[in-house]
């Protein structure tokens, strides 16, 4: 049986652009594959308890990404958690939370934390994962977490470092749609913006956004190409056990 999502045509054209071997996906096929995955491997019912290993292949580096690319730079530390539909870490078009804001301002995670905790004392998340983060670029970041049924979306979200408020990750992806676990998934990582630092460059002066603005896809010329935004990398969650 193989898990399956309906993009109609427009998931055709994102295979297309990813079979081609391109880096970059128009905004508007990026907003679309964002909620939902893609490659998706086939697996049996799910059971009540499942295992996930989390994998980052990075490819954001000064060969791929010239303009301004900064010096010391480094994706910070990752947090991420197994959660219900109702919690959400980030999303196009919503406010950054106190933690998200910490964390893409300053690499920070202690409040993003503290919120996960509060998150599940309400039994919306099941637990929190961490990986550590890294400077070598082009690199990888990996982490291992547990599902469960009940908790079965997973999210996550690491700095883009040197940088104003920009960061990257995933959020909300369902690891069982329709009660079934998926064996493999693979996304591409997009930067964004978390919309509470008015700056626009990497090494920008730390100023707040007044007002603050929602949570968008970065796309300033750091991340773009002619043909679209350029992606950081790739994310693939593989089914343990």
């Amino acid at each position: 049986m193989t898990a399956k999502c309906s993009l109609g045509s427009e998931a055709g054209s994102i295979r297309d652009a990813e079979l081609a071997g391109r880096r970059s996906v128009p905004r508007r096929l990026v907003l679309i594959g964002l909620a939902c995955g893609i490659a998706v491997a086939s697996s049996a019912l799910a059971e009540e308890t499942t295992h996930y290993r989390l994998l980052l292949q990075i490819e954001w580096s000064a060969a791929s990404h010239p303009h301004e690319f900064p010096p010391a730079a480094h994706f910070s530390d990752l947090v991420g958690a197994n959660h219900d539909a109702r919690y959400v870490m980030f999303g196009d078009g919503l406010s950054a939370s106190s933690g998200l804001e910490l964390l893409a301002e300053n690499g920070r995670a202690s409040i993003l934390l503290a919120e996960l905790e509060e998150a599940k004392r309400r039994n919306r998340v099941g637990a929190s994962f961490a990986a550590e983060g890294t400077y070598t670029l082009p690199g990888s970041m990996s982490a291992e977490f547990v599902a469960t049924k009940r908790h079965s979306r997973v999210s996550f979200v690491t700095m883009i470092a040197p940088s104003p408020d920009w960061f990257t990750g995933l959020a909300g992806v369902d690891l069982a749609p329709g009660g079934t676990w998926i064996d493999s998934i693979e996304l591409p990582l997009w930067a964004w913006d978390a919309g509470t630092d008015s700056g626009t460059a990497y090494t920008a002066p730390d100023v707040d956004a007044q007002p603050r603005k929602s949570v968008r896809l970065l796309s300033t010329p750091h991340v773009l190409a002619a043909s679209g935004l350029i992606r950081l990398g790739t994310a693939r969650l593989v089914r343990t056990r």
